[in-house]
């Protein structure tokens, strides 16, 4: 990171700078963010900005078996990478009135990984967090969020993408919504 950047871009590659801006402006709410990571990724320790030449810094992750030693941000997983940005993302943006849109945010993420998240994500919409809109196709996020708050879009051919309530005739059947939308009983 060589400069601070107050949003985050649309794929996370600013992820960095953005940390670096945030911890700057938003300092107490890097400890909640750091013991979350924790619980949620094995082993893991820290976060840190190292300096890296004269205005440089270089994100690196500490792990408790090996405390001393730094891995490179860009050397995680990409599951370790998304987690912590979605986990930055939850947060690091909490009480500034942010409204999060999130494609497939499960994408390189465990189900184990990804249901904590998804319960604070759920917590935090209309309390710390303005609100969330998530797409996915992922069976957890769709039975978990989908049938309070769903909204299911759908294209016919190549028109656009047309988007509609779901039948709570369906919802109260007793399937999981995740199988409804996976028999195409949603139409």
């Amino acid at each position: 990171s060589m400069r601070e950047d107050a949003m985050l871009s649309r794929d996370g590659a600013n992820f960095a700078d953005w940390y670096r801006s945030m911890v700057q402006e938003q300092a107490h709410l890097v400890g909640p963010f750091t013991e979350a990571l924790r619980n949620v990724i094995d082993g893991f320790g820290a976060i840190h900005l190292k300096r890296w030449g004269v205005e440089s810094r270089v994100l690196t992750t500490s792990f408790e078996e090996h405390p001393g030693d730094n891995i490179l941000f860009s050397e995680l997983s990409d599951g370790q990478r998304a987690l912590i940005a979605l986990y930055g993302l939850l947060h690091l943006t909490e009480g500034q009135g942010y409204t999060l849109f999130l494609d497939e945010p499960d994408n390189y993420v465990a189900l184990a990984e990804i249901q904590p998240w998804l319960i604070g994500l759920s917590e935090a919409c209309g309390d710390t967090l303005r609100q969330a809109v998530l797409c996915s196709h992922h069976p957890e996020l769709i039975n978990y969020l989908g049938g309070e708050c769903g909204v299911l879009l759908e294209r016919e051919k190549s028109g656009p993408a047309m988007a509609k309530r779901l039948d709570p005739v369906l919802l109260s059947g007793g399937l999981a919504l995740s199988e409804i939308v996976a028999s195409g009983w949603e139409k």
